[in-house]
């Protein structure tokens, strides 16, 4: 029960995390600089091409390079959990890689996006790109209705 209790916990809590982090990357009065280039850049970009970000046809691209390393530096922030909470921690681990391998795909293959991502792509084009907040699921959106 213990490890259920660990991994239904992670879940919600990654869905929360990519939830309020993303909304925060578009508030560019109290996001850090160097997230800004989110919205201007890699929402600029997806917008004017239907959904398509071709710096993800690189992994090694700046803006991929950026993304795998915010990511990966969060799970560093959350090590600690993996001492005391292994479960936990694992399925954080397995989240991020979720979460990048879907956004990217989603910017990659615009059709495969529009099927099993329609948030996301509605998120990107749709007329308010302060909704849709959500990435690998829009559950936490349907929570808080901005979706």
């Amino acid at each position: 029960m213990y490890v259920v209790v660990q991994i239904l916990a992670a879940w919600a809590y990654s869905h929360l995390l990519e939830y309020f982090l993303h909304q925060i990357l578009h508030d560019f009065k109290h996001a850090p600089f160097l997230f800004k280039h989110h919205f201007s850049r890699h929402h600029k970009i997806s917008r004017k091409n239907d959904m398509k970000d071709a710096s993800y046809n690189k992994i090694f691209d700046t803006s991929s390079l950026f993304e795998i390393g915010s990511i990966f530096f969060g799970l560093i922030l959350h090590l600690p959990f993996l001492f005391f909470f292994p479960f936990f921690y694992a399925v954080l681990v397995f989240s991020a890689i979720q979460y990048y391998a879907m956004h990217r795909k989603s910017h990659i293959n615009i059709e495969w996006g529009k099927k099993y991502m329609p948030w996301h792509y509605k998120h990107h084009m749709g007329k308010d790109q302060h909704k849709n907040w959500g990435v690998r699921s829009n559950i936490i959106d349907k929570i808080f209705k901005t979706n």
